[in-house]
């Protein structure tokens, strides 16, 4: 059988064809702006979580501290923008690995239909070669009539070993290529899993921050309000007791006018410094202005703790001017003369009456205050410039002595 000599052209023309084929098969999508998108989002989201480490640290140590709840609250909304960040960068992270998976699926299935072809080509080769048997190749030489016809013959032959070979190597290779497409694939499935649940934990996370700001709101807004209520009831207890004071001031300059004779006060500049506390405890507020959220308390004396009941002792002589029950207690009042009063507040009980006389250290009443949180409120009060009304409230601690 001869063989047509346009053969080794179309041989060539189908290496060439392969060879093209191959490199387009191998020459998929360049995935290094994917990634290179991926790290710059994955330095940030180190970043911001960073912060929000640091946040939750700070968050941690004004837990332990007496502050503003506000600060809380910035704090808390600081982390909620974190989360809200941490949440975009994560949907950039999502996007980027959509769009690969996308184009890795589908040079997936080009390098599928190309293998497919190919096995169907190497197929119809292996059928080829099987019908013509072992000696065909031989017959093809030993039947040229020239030895240029023998030369073209061998040129043919090894043309078709080629093929051959690059044909079962390509195959090979395409399979090779297809397994690794897979396991990318795969690998990029994984991670979109991974970026989702990042994605659904971080909501959780934002959802927790959101509700923990709202906890936060609304125990500042308590806190206000509780301020807003104590700092009414301070003021109307302050204004009732300087009331009671004045009054007392203006009685007792009627006594002495009458009595042609005026009071010597045993409260004296000597003093100061030297007096004992009514009750030995830790101080909760000083004598000024206090501020509690956005509210400001003055405070005209100074809150002393104690266990409930303790004694409370008067700090300097003088006659009890007045024992007034109140809803937040007893207070007692002693006119030390001269226009200098001493008052002993939130007593749980008083043991003394109007008109007695007392020595400094004797015992007037016990500790009353909050069940939660027991304490007195101690104030003095001196007598203010003419024409000012009655005797105005002084920094009672200016008279004790200095704690250890």
């Amino acid at each position: 059988m001869r063989c047509k000599r346009r053969a080794p052209g179309s041989l060539a023309f189908a290496l060439l064809a392969l060879g093209s084929l191959a490199s387009a098969i191998q020459a998929q999508t360049d995935p290094e702006e994917f990634r290179r998108q991926l790290e710059e989002s994955q330095s940030r989201l180190a970043q911001i979580r960073g912060d929000r480490t640091q946040l939750q640290r700070e968050l941690d140590g004004l837990a332990g501290e007496v502050h503003d709840v506000s600060a809380e609250i910035v704090n808390i909304e600081r982390q909620i923008a974190a989360s809200a960040s941490l949440m975009a960068e994560l949907d950039i992270q999502l996007g980027a690995l959509t769009d690969q998976v996308t184009i890795m699926t589908r040079d997936m299935l080009l390098t599928r239909d190309e293998l497919t072809a190919r096995h169907a080509t190497l197929h119809q080769r292996l059928r080829d070669i099987y019908k013509r048997g072992p000696l065909r190749t031989t017959q093809v030489l030993l039947s040229s009539t020239s030895f240029s016809d023998l030369i073209n013959r061998y040129k043919y032959l090894h043309d078709v070993a080629l093929f051959d070979r690059l044909l079962v190597q390509e195959v090979e290779d395409l399979e090779e290529a297809l397994d690794g497409q897979r396991t990318a694939l795969a690998d990029e499935t994984d991670r979109i899993a991974f970026v989702r649940v990042e994605k659904l934990q971080e909501f959780d996370e934002l959802e927790r921050l959101e509700q923990q700001r709202l906890r936060r709101l609304s125990s500042f807004e308590n806190r206000q309000n509780q301020a807003r209520s104590t700092l009414a009831q301070l003021a109307t207890e302050e204004e009732q007791l300087r009331a009671v004071v004045a009054n007392l001031e203006t009685r007792r300059r009627a006594n002495e006018a009458e009595a042609g004779e005026a009071s010597i006060s045993s409260l004296t500049t000597s003093d100061l410094g030297s007096l004992a506390w009514p009750v030995e405890g830790s101080v909760l507020w000083q004598f000024g202005p206090e501020r509690e959220g956005n509210t400001t308390i003055q405070r005209e004396g100074v809150g002393i703790a104690a266990q409930r009941g303790t004694p409370v002792g008067a700090v300097e002589a003088g006659t009890v001017a007045s024992v007034v029950a109140r809803t937040s207690g007893q207070t007692v009042i002693l006119d030390h003369g001269a226009g200098y009063y001493s008052s002993y507040q939130k007593l749980q009980s008083a043991i003394v009456a109007e008109g007695q006389t007392v020595q400094r250290g004797q015992m007037i009443g016990r500790v009353g205050g909050d069940v939660s949180n027991p304490h007195i409120e101690f104030q003095i009060y001196a007598p203010g410039p003419p024409g000012a009304g009655g005797p105005r409230a002084i920094d009672p601690v200016q008279y004790l002595r200095d704690r250890p």
